[in-house]
């Protein structure tokens, strides 16, 4: 009669067998596809899979991979592949760590801190924006319109070993990838091709209607995988892959050309003037809390040389534009810091009750206490006004008098600023016709 030991070697004596005798071929693991193990002293695959594997038929699986006969007799030193999907593992920790406008995951508005879970879809709609960070500082950052899965959020057990995927749907994500160990993998995918890094900066793009997968190295170097081939690209270079294949690598394009980026922004229409490089076909433009832009608040794409945002809050910014290429690929960037202060006065004339008068009035546009000054002169005349009057009190003044002609006048608002002293922002300039009775 067997005893409990001799029933289990009898067990998987049998499993080894009924393994050896299937095609090889139809178990082929790629490198990728793997990890190793160096055997030790007292290691058996029973211990191997109490520690690092999933459970299952694990043991069977991983004789018939490496060839071994006898899990119990494994010589010390020897180097075992273990498939990735056999490992056990936990949740990788990536987490929301800021979002602003429509975003949703798997349906549900997103929380700042909360966990995203392995095979959770994101989406982000019209001036929406999410960031990702894991615990080691790795982040992935998704501008509006974008559609993208966690496809995997792994640490195994094995060595603590990382293994995340972002698979980008459409839309765009910017990588910033952590230092990677060894058989560590940090990789954005698209239904076309995949981007495997090891510690560098780089953009993934995937466009829904032309099936176009585009990569974009910032910094480091990167590796791009189809099915059936792949290319390494270094920083300052692009590629672009599509159902045809791999692309070549195409450099990118220099940074755009910002005209007074940090100007404060005082019009109720925040805008940039844009120079985008040669060779330019449009622009990405970008406003962000933070100067690592993973707290993006609003975009402008656009290919008419200037960028314009409505609502933005009083407060500090940062602002980049990238140059986009005929192919799609997008370019460098340079970051700045702006300030954005909503500063003027809503002014009209209208013809006053006293006789030959006029009423200029106005009204303050955006917050705090504000003065105002007031301008006039005939047309033609602007180096010697009639009237020159700085912080007038109340919300009007009455002119009289003014001889028949045209006139331009013109409204400032004042406020005294703690960081930028004294600002003054002069309106513009409106006509006025005195006609002859």
């Amino acid at each position: 009669m067997m005893d409990n030991a001799g029933f289990w070697r009898f067990s998987i004596a049998c499993l080894l067998l009924l393994a050896m005798t299937v095609p090889q071929a139809a178990h082929a693991q790629s490198a990728n596809s793997v990890v190793t193990y160096r055997m030790v002293r007292g290691d058996t695959l029973y211990s191997i899979d109490n520690r690092f594997l999933s459970g299952g038929d694990s043991i069977a699986a991983i004789a018939r991979i490496n060839g071994i006969t006898n899990p119990n007799r494994i010589p010390v030193g020897t180097v075992i592949r273990l498939p990735r999907d056999m490992l056990a593992w936990r949740n990788a920790g990536l987490v929301v760590r800021s979002f602003s406008g429509p975003v949703n995951i798997d349906g549900s508005a997103p929380q700042v801190g909360m966990s995203v879970q392995e095979g959770s879809v994101i989406r982000t709609g019209m001036n929406g924006f999410v960031s990702f960070q894991s615990a080691d500082g790795a982040t992935v950052a998704l501008p509006s319109n974008s559609h993208a899965r966690l496809e995997r959020a792994r640490i195994y057990r094995l060595r603590d070993l990382r293994d995340i995927e972002f698979r980008i749907l459409g839309g765009r994500g910017a990588v910033q990838a952590p230092v990677l160990r060894e058989e560590e993998r940090f990789r954005t995918s698209t239904p076309v091709a995949v981007t495997a890094v090891r510690g560098t900066q780089y953009r993934v793009a995937y466009d829904e209607t032309t099936g176009r997968s585009i990569s974009e190295i910032v910094e480091g170097t990167v590796s791009v995988e189809t099915e059936t081939s792949a290319q390494l690209a270094s920083q300052g270079f692009g590629v672009a892959v599509t159902s045809a294949g791999i692309g070549g690598l195409e450099q990118l394009l220099p940074a755009v050309t910002i005209t007074e980026p940090g100007a404060i922004q005082t019009e109720e229409i925040v805008s940039f003037a844009l120079s985008p490089p040669e060779g330019a076909m449009g622009a990405r433009t970008q406003i962000a809390r933070d100067a690592g832009f993973l707290e993006m608040i609003a975009q402008d794409v656009s290919g008419d040389g200037i960028a314009t945002f409505e609502g933005l809050p009083d407060g500090r910014y940062f602002i980049r534009s990238r140059p986009i290429s005929s192919n799609g690929i997008e370019g460098l960037s340079d970051t700045f810091s702006f300030r954005r202060k909503r500063l003027g006065a809503q002014a009209a004339v209208e013809a006053s009750p006293i006789a030959d008068g006029f009423r200029f009035a106005w009204l303050p546009q955006g917050e705090g206490i504000t003065y105002f000054a007031f301008q006039l002169w005939q047309q033609g005349a602007a180096g010697t006004p009639l009237y020159d009057e700085i912080a007038l009190p109340g919300s009007a003044t009455v002119v009289t008098g003014l001889e028949p002609g045209t006139y331009v006048w013109r409204i400032a608002a004042i406020q005294a600023d703690a960081e930028d002293g004294l600002l003054k922002v002069w309106g513009p300039e409106q006509s006025l016709i005195v006609s002859e009775e």
